[in-house]
C-alpha cells in the first residue's frame, strides 16, 4: 500500500467526508484529492518527473499538506524544509539532496529569492505559490498517480544536525505506509477524526499522525505557528478531535487565558513526545481533558516516526507512577533491545545500553553517505545513539543521548534521569539539565528550573525531593530557578545549547 492509495480510498468510500476543515477552508476528500491530482500536473509540467526529489518551505496550512501529496502523486520524492533553519542551512540541504524544485509560500518569498540568486543552486528552479500560482495550478490538467513502488524512495528527512551536518534520511513507500497504519489504528483515526497539525509538517511527529489521518479518513486541521490563542480557535472552529502536542505545549494549554474546558472536552487523543509527562502535569490533563486517550510516542526519523509507546492505562491516575518515566513498549512491527555501547551485545533487563531497534519503518539509509549509514545500520539493527534501560515487562526507559551526559568526577550522569526526577516535584513546571565546566568536578549538573505559575520553590526544597529519587552525586550543583519558558526548537525540543551558552555569557561556568 502506498499513501496515494489511501488518498484515492478516501475518495471513494467517503466522498463527501471531510478531508480539510482549518479556519475558514472546508473541503471533501472528492474535492481535495480532485485538486491533489491538478497539482501534480502542474508539478509534471515543472519537470518533475519520477523520483524527482522536491524541496518545500512552508509553514502548516492546507495548501502545504496538498503539496506534499501532490509529489507523491506525480511520482516525485520530497524533501521538507525545516523553516527555522538559516541561510546556509537551507543552502547545503537544496544542495545535498539534489533537489531540481523548491515549492515556497508566501512568507518565505526572501529566502526564495536568495535562492534563485545562489550560484551553487543555478540548476534549481524556484516557485512561490501565491494566491495567483497557486489557483493556475488548480487549473491544470489531472495527473495519473504515479504509483510507485513500495520500496521506492518517498521523502529526504534532514536531521537536526546536532552532531555535525544535518543527514539526509531516505525513507521509503513501505516506511511511510507502516507508520501510517500504526498510527492509524494506536491513535484510533476514522472518519470522525479531525487532527490538529499543531507541530510543523516539515517534522515526521506531525507528518506521520498526519498520514495516520489520511489512512482513516479523516479531516485535517493547521496551525501555521503555534500560539495558545490559535489553538482555542482552531477547537472552537474546527471541531479537533486529536492532538499531538509535546508537553510544554500542553502546559502553555493548560495555562492559557483562553482557555475553555468545554472545548477541551471534545477531544477524544493525546499523543506526546520530545519527553516524559510529569505527575503533577498528568494530574492536571485528566481533569482538563476527561474524555481523551494519552499515550507517549518515542522514536527517531531514522524508523519513521514511532517505534515505542506507552499506552493510555498508564496514563491514569491509579497506574504505576513509575511507568510515567518510561517511553512505553515496543509497536506493533518492531523489535527493541538495549545493546552494550560499541556492541551488539544484548543487555539484562535494568542494564543501560544503547537502544536499538529494526522494523519495517527503518530507513532505508543516510542520502549520499554510506559511511554513516554502515555505523548506524548494523546487522539489520538501527543504532540510535540513545541510552536507555528495558524492564522484565519490555517498558524502554530513554537515560540520554550517549553523547549528551554530564561526566562529573569521573561519573556518568544522564540528563534525562535527573530531569524525571525534579518533573516529579509539585511546584516544577519544567526543566532542563546541563553540564557547565567546575574546576573541581570537570562538569558539575546544573539545573534549569522553570517554576509553576504563582509559586516560588527553593533549591532545598528540591534538593530533598529528588535525594530520595536518584544517587547523591547526580544531585544539581547549581540552579536556575525561573518563570521564563525553556528555550524550544521548531519540534518542540528543549535547545540546551542556547541554556548553556546563557549560563557561560553570565559567568556561571566554575
Amino acid at each position: 500500500m502506498m499513501m496515494t492509495s489511501a488518498l484515492r480510498r478516501a475518495a471513494v468510500v467517503y466522498p463527501q467526508g471531510l478531508a480539510i476543515a482549518s479556519g475558514g477552508e472546508r473541503r471533501t476528500w472528492s474535492q481535495t484529492v480532485d485538486r491533489i491530482a491538478c497539482l501534480a500536473g502542474a508539478l509534471q509540467e515543472m519537470g518533475v518527473r519520477s523520483g524527482s526529489h522536491v524541496a518545500t518551505l512552508a509553514l502548516n496550512s492546507p495548501r502545504y499538506f496538498e503539496l506534499l501529496m501532490a509529489v507523491w502523486w506525480a511520482g516525485g520524492v520530497v524533501v521538507p524544509l525545516n523553516t527555522r533553519l538559516a541561510w546556509g542551512e537551507i543552502c547545503f540541504i537544496l544542495g545535498h539532496s539534489e533537489a531540481c524544485l523548491l515549492l515556497s509560500d508566501e512568507h518565505f518569498r526572501s529566502a526564495a529569492d536568495q535562492t534563485r540568486a545562489e550560484a551553487s543552486l543555478a540548476g534549481l528552479r524556484v516557485a512561490v505559490l501565491d494566491d495567483t500560482t497557486y489557483e493556475r495550478m488548480l487549473l491544470t490538467p489531472p495527473a495519473t498517480d504515479a504509483c510507485r513502488a513500495l520500496e521506492a524512495l518517498a521523502g529526504i528527512f534532514y536531521t537536526g544536525g546536532t552532531t555535525g551536518r544535518p543527514k539526509g534520511v531516505e525513507l521509503t513507500h513501505e516506511n511511510f505506509a507502516f507508520a501510517a497504519m500504526n498510527m492509524q489504528r494506536d491513535l484510533r483515526h476514522d472518519e470522525g477524526t479531525v487532527y490538529l497539525h499543531a507541530a510543523p509538517l516539515f517534522h515526521l511527529a506531525d507528518f506521520g499522525i498526519g498520514l495516520g489521518t489520511t489512512l482513516g479518513a479523516g479531516a485535517h486541521s493547521f496551525i501555521a505557528q503555534f500560539s495558545t490563542s490559535v489553538f482555542y480557535e482552531r477547537l472552537r472552529t474546527d471541531g479537533v478531535t486529536h492532538l499531538q502536542l509535546v508537553p510544554t505545549m500542553l502546559s502553555m494549554v493548560l495555562d492559557a487565558a483562553e482557555r475553555d474546558d468545554g472545548l477541551l472536552a471534545q477531544i477524544r487523543s493525546i499523543s506526546y513526545g520530545a519527553a516524559p509527562i510529569s505527575q503533577p502535569l498528568l494530574e492536571r490533563l485528566l481533569g482538563a481533558f476527561p474524555n481523551a486517550r494519552i499515550q507517549q510516542f518515542y522514536g527517531m526519523t531514522e524508523c519513521c516516526g514511532a517505534c515505542v509507546m506507552l499506552p493510555d492505562d498508564c496514563h491514569t491516575l491509579t497506574a504505576n507512577p513509575q511507568r510515567l518515566l518510561a517511553a512505553g513498549q515496543p509497536i506493533v512491527g518492531f523489535e527493541v533491545r538495549i545493546a552494550k555501547v560499541g556492541g551488539d551485545q544484548s543487555l539484562p533487563p535494568g542494564g543501560v545500553g544503547e537502544i536499538q531497534m529494526r522494523g519495517p519503518a527503518v530507513m532505508r539509509g543516510y542520502w549520499k553517505d554510506p559511511e554513516k549509514t554502515a555505523e548506524t545500520l548494523q546487522g539489520g539493527w538501527l543504532r540510535s545513539g540513545d541510552g536507555g534501560r528495558m524492564d522484565e515487562d519490555g517498558f524502554v526507559y530513554v537515560v540520554d543521548r550517549l553523547k549528551d551526559m554530564v561526566i562529573s568526577g569521573g561519573e556518568n550522569i544522564y540528563c534525562a534521569e535527573v530531569e524525571s526526577a525534579l518533573a516529579t516535584h509539585p511546584g516544577v513546571a519544567a526543566c532542563a539539565v546541563i553540564g557547565l565546566p567546575d574546576d573541581h568536578w570537570g562538569e558539575r549538573v546544573h539545573a534549569v528550573v522553570v517554576m509553576q505559575k504563582d509559586q516560588v520553590v527553593e533549591q532545598a526544597s528540591l534538593d530533598r525531593h529528588i535525594r530520595g529519587l536518584i544517587a547523591g552525586y547526580k544531585v544539581p550543583r547549581s540552579y536556575d530557578l525561573r518563570y521564563t519558558p525553556l528555550p524550544l526548537s521548531a519540534v518542540g525540543k528543549v535547545q540546551k545549547n542556547v541554556l548553556r551558552d546563557e549560563c557561560l555569557s553570565r559567568g556561571n561556568d566554575r
